[in-house]
């Protein structure tokens, strides 16, 4: 049995937002290409909670593969959502937490959003149904001890899941909606949202599938017609100082394993940080290597940190710095900061500046 999930796809109306009733229209089209039995949408497919929702139920019934049940439980934008208030053929709305079987070997357990409530307890009066059992959990929450990155669209803590609830009611499996990053823990697993809703959500997008039989859970590429980019890079004053700059933007561009062809769904957002020589032969390099993308926000690279400054023996100071710190043993983490934030930090020191 193949399952798919996928969660916050923030549905407005095709005219303000028609690329995220794009992405899930690619995301029924691969559950038919890859015989997917059951698509789950783990919170938020819509943005609020709404009068009607004919633009869906359209959407669904045009992309829906044959024989396709598609499970969705509430989240926090979407909380009122329920079986009466939404039609389509395979469509079941979870908006009670219930327990049901997969198969004969597997139950999964839906865990809507429920305001002021913790994943834990809306577990706990189905502890004895679930003892001895291999079962998944879906829910919309906080991952507590999970990856935590400032969400301007969403602050604040929802919902949350501890690692106390993994080690209590033993889940094999948990698949959350609510946090837009894709997440990949032992247990714990965020699909993310399959089209981004601003800058911070950067990256290609995705939708989990679980093979149940192989016990294998796969990334699938989401045909987004739009994709942001939020990249930064720190300059030191030194001999090739644009040609070093111009292999790290490329190099930066080819890690994000664009797809041929995506170029003009990219809005980017390009900070240079640092010193240099030359600020507006900087400012056209920028330019000429990020043309293929669109800027996002005020259509400009971003140099208000970029300082014009020339000082030869503060510019080697600096460079023995970075070398240093490059070759750091260090684990980056939302705990500590990265090595270009280390950089950051010792270069404001060498040239005194804030």
């Amino acid at each position: 049995m193949k399952i798919a999930f996928t969660a916050d796809n923030h549905l407005t109306t095709q005219s303000i937002n028609p690329e995220r009733f794009a992405s899930l229209a690619d995301i029924l089209q691969q559950c038919g290409e890859n015989q997917v039995k059951l698509l789950i949408i783990a919170g938020d497919l819509f943005d609020q909670s709404l009068p009607n929702y004919s633009e869906f139920e359209s959407l669904y019934k045009k992309h829906r593969p044959p024989g396709l049940t598609t499970a969705i439980i509430p989240g926090n934008h979407d909380e009122s959502l329920n079986q009466e208030s939404i039609t389509g053929d395979g469509l079941i709305i979870h908006n009670e937490p219930q327990l049901l079987p997969l198969n004969k070997t597997w139950k999964i357990l839906f865990v809507p959003y429920q305001k002021s409530q913790t994943m834990g307890s809306s577990i706990a009066p189905f502890a004895a149904e679930l003892t001895g059992q291999r079962w998944i959990l879906v829910g919309h929450g906080d991952w507590s001890p999970g990856v935590r990155t400032p969400d301007t669209y969403e602050p604040g803590v929802y919902m949350p899941l501890t690692r106390s609830d993994l080690v209590l009611y033993k889940p094999e499996l948990v698949f959350l909606g609510h946090i837009h990053l894709p997440f990949d823990g032992e247990k714990v697993h965020y699909p993310g949202s399959p089209c981004p809703l601003n800058i911070t959500e950067t990256g290609l997008r995705h939708f989990l599938l679980l093979d149940l039989k192989q016990g294998k859970i796969t990334p699938k590429l989401v045909d987004s017609p739009l994709l942001f980019f939020d990249e930064r890079f720190v300059m030191l004053s030194r001999e090739n100082e644009l040609e070093f700059l111009e292999n790290q933007m490329k190099e930066r561009i080819d890690s994000w394993e664009l797809p041929t062809g995506w170029e003009n769904r990219v809005q980017v957002q390009v900070e240079v940080a640092g010193f240099a020589a030359d600020r507006e032969a900087v400012n056209k390099i920028v330019r000429k290597v990020f043309s293929p993308f669109s800027f996002s926000e005020d259509g400009e690279p971003d140099l208000k940190k970029l300082y014009h400054r020339l000082d030869p023996d503060r510019e080697q100071i600096a460079l023995d710095i970075q070398d240093w710190i490059e070759k750091l043993e260090w684990t980056e983490s939302t705990s500590a900061p990265t090595k270009t934030e280390i950089l950051e930090e010792a270069l404001k020191v060498i040239y005194g500046v804030d």
